[in-house]
């Protein structure tokens, strides 16, 4: 195995609620989505998000930036962003999303490990509010 080690990042885990689920079944009813169904784990997204000095802090610049994360969560329950509820505002972020904080993020796998970058979709960081860093 190898070693471990802190990276300087926190982490924002998002997991989808029951509303999110419905609103989904609202605009696909030919295909629903059972809610009880969905996996404890395959269910969730991982963001490495900034290192802040608190939970705090953290969570104020994930309000800040909800709507780039909303973009980003919705488009993976539907593509059609005209169906998409509005406002896109941080209302809606914790009506249809469950989420945690975590301030310790720790890599188990060696730098090698990520320099074939091939398949993944890039995100676009300028879509990002950095400046209270």
């Amino acid at each position: 195995m190898n070693d471990f080690f802190t990276i300087n990042r926190n982490a924002l885990i998002t997991r989808p609620t029951r509303a999110l689920i419905d609103w989904v079944n609202t605009i696909s009813p030919e295909d629903p989505v059972n809610y009880d169904e969905l996996g404890t784990h395959d269910s969730q997204d991982v963001f490495l998000i900034p290192d802040f000095d608190s939970v705090e802090e953290s969570l104020e610049w994930v309000r800040e930036n909800c709507e780039e994360f909303l973009s980003y969560l919705l488009d993976d329950w539907c593509a059609d962003e005209k169906a998409w509820p509005q406002p896109q505002d941080w209302s809606l972020f914790e009506r249809f999303f469950e989420y945690t904080i975590l301030t310790a993020v720790v890599d188990t796998m060696e730098g090698e490990y990520d320099s074939d970058d091939e398949g993944f979709e890039d995100i676009d960081m300028d879509d990002f509010d950095f400046e209270d860093n």
